[in-house]
Parts: C-alpha cells; structure tokens; sequence
C-alpha cells in the first residue's frame, strides 16, 4: 500500500510564492494588521501634537551669464560663467562652512535666544551651533538653468528670513573683499613690477646715450640714410658709364674692322651717326640738289657748273675724312667712357665699405634701442594696468543677483499632517503584514490543504471545519447523528466518498485513524466516518485501541466508566459478542478499550487483535480502528498488519509539520497502507481559504437557502450516497 502514495516532500524544497495564501492570511489576522495600524495612527497622532512648527524662507538668485563690460581691458582672464562647474562651486560656496561662519558671526547668533535659547546646560559650543546653522541651510541649484534656490528652515518663521538675506548679504560681501584683496595684491605686485621696469628702462638708456657718445653716432640714423642714397646714386652711374663704355667699345671695333674703307665705314651706326658726317652729309645732298639744278640749265663747260661739281667734290672729300677721323673720336670716347668706370666703380667700392663699416656701428646701436623701447613698453603697460586696477577695484563687480529676496513665511512646512498620516498607514499596514506574516513563518504548523500535499507528499481526503462547540466537548460529538446537514457532516461523507474511490470496497474493510500527537480530533474523525458507513446501511464497528486514553466509550454512550473491550477480549476474560455495544446510530457498534490494563503494549505485541478483527469481519461490513498518537506510544504500529487504510488526522494550525512528517515517515517505513491525511479543526474564518473553496464546495452555497437545509440535504446529496451504496 505505501506504493499509493509518494514519501513525503522535502520541506526545504522550493515552492513557488502563493499570493492567495499570503491574502488569506491577511485576513485571518486581521486584528493584527488593524492594531499595527491603531497604533501608526496614535504615533502619528503624538508625533504631530508634540512635534515643533518648522517654517522655510525662500530666497531665488540668478548667476549672471557675463561680467559687465565697463571697461574695455585687454588681456584680463574672465570667468566662463556658462559652465556648470562654476554653477556648483557658487552653489558649493553658498552653504560652505567659511560663509555661514560669518553669518554666524556677523549676527552674533550665539546670542540670539531664538537660535540659542539662554539656559541650556551645558551650553552649546561654538562648533555645534554652526553645525545648527548649517543643518538649517540648503541651497539647490535647478537643473538646465542659471538660478539657485536657498531655503532656511527654523521654528522662528521671521529668523529663517533673516538668515537666509543675511547669507546672501555676506556671501556678497565675502566676494567683494576677495576681489578687493586680489585687486590690492596685483596693486602691489604692479607696482613693485614697475620700479624694476623702470630701473631697468634708465639702465638701457644709459647705455645708448654712452654707446652714442662713444661711437659719435648721435646722428647714425641720417647717416645711414645719406650712405644708402649715395649707394644707389652710385651704383646706378656705374651701370650708365658701364653701359656707355660698351657701347663706345663696341662701335670702335666695328669701325676697326673695316679700316680706311670708307664706303663700309658709313655703314657703321656710330659713323653714319656721328654730328660731322651727318652734317656733311646733308652739304653733300645739298650740293647734289643744287647740281641737278644746274644741269638742267647749263653746260659742262659752264663755270656754273664747274663751280658746283667742284664744291660737291670738296664736301665729298670732306666726308671721306671726316669719316676716317670717326675711329679716332670713337676710340678717345671709349677710353674716356672706361676712365670713367673705373672712377665710379672705385667710389662704389669705397662708399660700401663706409656703409659695411656704419652698419656695424648700428647693430650695437639697434640692439640697445631695441632694448630701450622694450623696457619703456613694458613700463608703459604695467603703468597702464595700475591705472586700470585702481579704477577696477572702485567698481565691486558681483557675479550673482538677487531675483526674490526671503520673506517671512506665513504657514509652516513641517510637520505635513497628511503626508504623515499616510506614511503613519502605511508603515502601520506595512509593519502588520510584515508582523502577520512573521508569525505565520514562526508557526510551524500545517494552515491549508496545498500547504499540506506540498509538505507531506500526501492527499488530504477531507477537510472537516472547526465545531461550533465548547472545549472539551467537541471531541465527542457525533455529528452525523446530531447534525446531519452540517459542514462537519458534509465532510465526513466526503472522506466517506474518498476512501471509497481509492479501490474496491470489499477489498478495504478494516480502517484505522491515528494522528502524530494527541488531541488531533482521530476519535471525532472516526466515529463520524464510522457514523457515515452506517448510513448507507453498512454494519460498521468502531474499535478504541487507545488503551491508554479511551475517548470511543465516552463519546458514543455520555459515561465515565469503563465496560468490557478490547482489553478484556484480549485476555480472554470476555467473548467478543460482550464487548460489542451499540449506539443511537442505526448499524453503528462500538468497542470500548475495556478495562485499565498496567502494559498496553506489551498485551498488544504478545497477543495481537488479529481475532478481534476476525471476529469484526465476519459480524461487520466495516471495521475502524482508532489507535493512539503514533509519537506518544507504539501500539499503533502493532496493529498495522490487519489494516487495511489508513488515514492520519491532524489538527489543522496546530499540529507541528515536522512531527506530521515524521509521523508519515514512520507509517511509510512500517510499510502501513497510508492512504491520506483528514485535516480536523479547520478555521472557519476566512473559510473560502481554508475549509470551502479547498475541499468540495461551500455548504451555504451549494445546498441553497436555509429553508432548505431544514428539510433534510438537497437532492444532490440522496442521489451521491445513492451511487455510492450501488457501487
């Protein structure tokens, strides 16, 4: 039989998350989460009473983008007020200890008594009442603009105005002293700059006037200029009379050439050209013309005519010497020409070296001038800039602006009663759930059915809800008989119909219910079970094998004695027909547990119930046993090998799930036909978790309306015990 069922699961093995489970559970401690809330709301309450008025002053500045431009100065390193880091360091500087130390001390708030009450022992140090001060300021710069927000925070609405003006007052004026110290540094270091310039300006003086007066060069400059005329006034001369000598030379060498030939002569450009054969040449055509005339109008013979071919011999013969006699004009003009050449070249020549010889002079010279204007540069824009920073220093440039100043606020801040009322709620609700559920996780008991199949490993047959009893008397109620259309009733049919669907019923007549510790409810479970088979008309007998504890007499007959049983069967003081009694239920029997007996355990292991429930068998269509709590003793594993079911009964939030498992276990290992697990004293509040909506159906829901229940169960009821007494 133990093949039927799986061993039980590891509890540590993991399970998903069951909200359902943690919603219900909620629920059913309820009164936790409303008195965690209860008292959220009474802290929230006394907290508000007792906690102290916090007002805020606001205070809005605005970082200029660019100093003003009142003076156009060159060179002066400007701060980009468009980065972001300059942004934070001025939203840094607005609460740094330097700046609200002086505001601490400009105001003397050690002895304003609204920010350091007078009689406070021991009174508080210097050091703690800045931290005061600065746990009172914050400055939050806003994100993608240029304006910074400042908010002081104090019980004394109009002190945190005056605080938060006065920072901005001395952050000013922090600024302006700073710039002014600067300004009367860079004073002093100009003007320490421009003593030693100027030394040193008369220092380079000095020596020009001396290098001057050394070298004569008080008039160097003029000099150089005339040398550089004459230069070019001589070079060019040079380059004519060079030209002019080419020529001549050129032209001589030509009328070389040709020699006395006068003919060839008069070809040469600088014969033809020359003044005394050009004029003669034009008496020559004269003559010619006049000599055409006359022959026109005289003879040969005349001495007119005579006369002009005669003169025209002569200016030709003139001509011939006048051209022999160029050669001797063009060689004079040719050395006249080189002479003069030579002359100019000779004077260029001397005129560079006067020019090489001056510029030497001039490079010490330059230099030193160089040098002076220098200095006198440099003098000049360090006397400049002292003019400018004094001029600068009167301005008191500020980089920050004031766009709302800090009023005195008319409501405070702090406390927020409906923000903390909220976060009072919501703590409370958070804190009861997280208490509920804490609880739950120190419980270690078995709550519902998944909980149960999950952790054993085992199906749970019936799930039979918590009697609406007192004490005690619960347990031996028999709620088939007094009740018959009751969840309790309805339960046990429902185990009835479960036991019955797990094989064929004539191969499973003997059942026994135990539990893992006592009071479980086994007795209640089987005596209803028992009160269940009676009613299909099966002859059944309930057996008390708890020797120790019999519970079966006491709740089927109301009476403290103890008739003959078990016990007295098993000694054989009584026949089994004598310990057999009945009940108030028809085909209902019971047999007590019988007389005290000193061993129980010893008288079931030497003689064992096998005859009893022979006997049981042959008499009685069901036989169930009720054994005792398998952790408290070990007869229930004595009597296993006749047994042919069964179930464990636990109590449901009660029953340790460890001592469950191990009770499991145990049955498992004595290889006992355990079939499932009846879970007895279901809460019925928050039933639709724990009893209905896990196991069959919601009694209210499904039989109808109470007129009905009155009348006997519902149609549906008859015709399943109907099936079930067919099958």
């Amino acid at each position: 039989m133990s093949s039927l069922v799986s061993s039980p699961r590891d509890p540590n093995a993991f399970r998903p998350a069951d909200f359902r489970a943690v919603c219900h559970l909620a629920r059913e401690r309820f009164w936790i989460i409303v008195l965690s809330l209860v008292l959220a709301g009474c802290g929230a309450a006394a907290y508000l009473m007792k906690a102290p008025k916090i007002y805020a002053a606001k205070l809005l500045l605005q970082v200029e983008q660019e100093e003003q431009k009142i003076l156009n100065i060159e060179q002066i390193q400007r701060e980009n007020l468009q980065s972001l880091e300059l942004l934070k360091t001025i939203e840094q500087t607005m609460q740094s200890r330097a700046l609200l130390q002086r505001v601490f001390e400009a105001n003397k708030l050690a002895q304003d008594p609204r920010f350091a009450p007078a009689g406070v022992v021991p009174a508080p140090t210097p050091e703690r009442l800045l931290t005061r001060l600065e746990a009172m300021v914050s400055v939050r710069l806003r994100k993608g603009t240029r304006l910074i927000d400042i908010k002081v925070e104090h019980t004394n609405a109009a002190f945190t105005a005056f605080v938060a003006n006065s920072l901005v007052k001395e952050y000013l004026r922090m600024n302006l002293e700073h710039n002014a110290a600067a300004a009367e540094v860079a004073s002093e270091l100009l003007e320490t700059e421009a003593k030693r310039l100027k030394a040193k300006l008369e220092q380079s003086e000095n020596a020009l006037q001396a290098y001057k007066e050394a070298t004569q060069a008080a008039s160097l400059e003029e000099r150089q200029n005339v040398v550089v005329e004459k230069l070019k006034e001589l070079s060019q001369k040079v380059t004519e009379a060079k030209s002019l000598r080419i020529t001549h030379e050129a032209a001589l060498r030509q009328v070389e050439k040709f020699g006395q030939d006068v003919e060839a002569l008069m070809v040469v450009p600088a014969v033809a050209n020359d003044p005394s054969v050009s004029e003669i040449r034009s008496h020559i055509a004269k003559a010619e013309s006049e000599l055409a005339n006359i022959r026109q109008r005289y003879k040969e013979k005349h001495p007119k005519y005579i006369q002009a071919t005669s003169q025209l011999a002569e200016w030709k013969n003139a001509l011939a010497r006048a051209v022999l006699n160029v050669p001797a004009t063009l060689k004079s003009a040719y050395e006249s020409a080189r002479a003069a050449e030579e002359s100019l070249d000779r004077a260029l020549k001397e005129q560079e070296a006067a020019a090489i010889e001056l510029n030497k002079l001039s490079l010490r010279y330059n230099a030193l001038l160089r040098e002076v204007e220098t200095d006198r540069s440099l003098y000049q824009t360090v006397f400049s800039r002292i003019k400018e920073n004094s001029v600068t220093k009167e301005l008191k440039p500020s980089k920050v602006r004031i766009i709302q100043p800090a009023s005195v606020p008319e409501r405070p801040v702090k406390p927020q009663p409906l923000k903390v009322i909220l976060l009072a709620l919501l703590a409370g609700l958070g804190g009861g759930i997280g208490l509920a559920l804490l609880l739950n996780a120190l419980d270690s008991s078995l709550k519902t059915v998944d909980e149960t199949e999950q952790h054993l490993g085992l199906p749970v047959l019936a799930t039979v809800p918590r009697l609406n009893g007192k004490g005690e008397g619960e347990a031996r109620r028999l709620v088939m008989a007094e009740d018959n259309d009751s969840p309790e009733a309805e339960a046990f049919r429902t185990l009835r119909t479960s036991l019955s669907m797990i094989a064929r019923k004539d191969e499973r007549r003997v059942f026994l219910f135990t539990s893992a510790i006592p009071a479980e409810g086994k007795t209640f479970c089987s005596m209803n079970y028992g009160a269940s088979l009676a009613q299909q008309g099966l002859r059944t007998v309930v057996i008390d094998c708890d020797l120790r504890r019999p519970m079966v007499e006491k709740s089927l007959s109301r009476t403290h004695g103890r008739g003959a049983g078990v016990s007295d069967f098993l000694t054989g003081h009584k026949s089994f027909e004598e310990t057999v009694h009945p009940t108030r239920v028809e085909n209902l029997f019971y047999i007590p547990a019988g007389t005290h007996c000193p061993n129980p355990s010893e008288l079931l292991a030497k003689t064992g119930v096998d005859g009893m429930i022979d006997e049981a068998l042959r008499q009685f269509d069901r036989v169930i046993i009720d054994s005792p709590p398998i952790h408290a003793v070990s007869d229930t594993l004595l009597i296993l090998n006749r047994v042919q079911t069964v179930c464990l009964v636990l109590k449901a939030r009660r029953t340790p799930r460890n001592a469950v498992r191990r009770a499991a276990q145990l049955l498992l290992e004595a290889e006992a036909p355990l079939v499932g697990v009846v879970m007895n004293h279901m809460p019925r509040s928050g039933g639709g978790y724990y009893y209905d909506s896990y196991y069959s159906y919601s009694y209210h829901g499904y039989y109808g309306a109470k007129g009905d229940r009155k009348k006997g169960r519902s149609k549906k009821a008859r015709e399943d015990e109907q099936q079930e007494i067919a099958a």
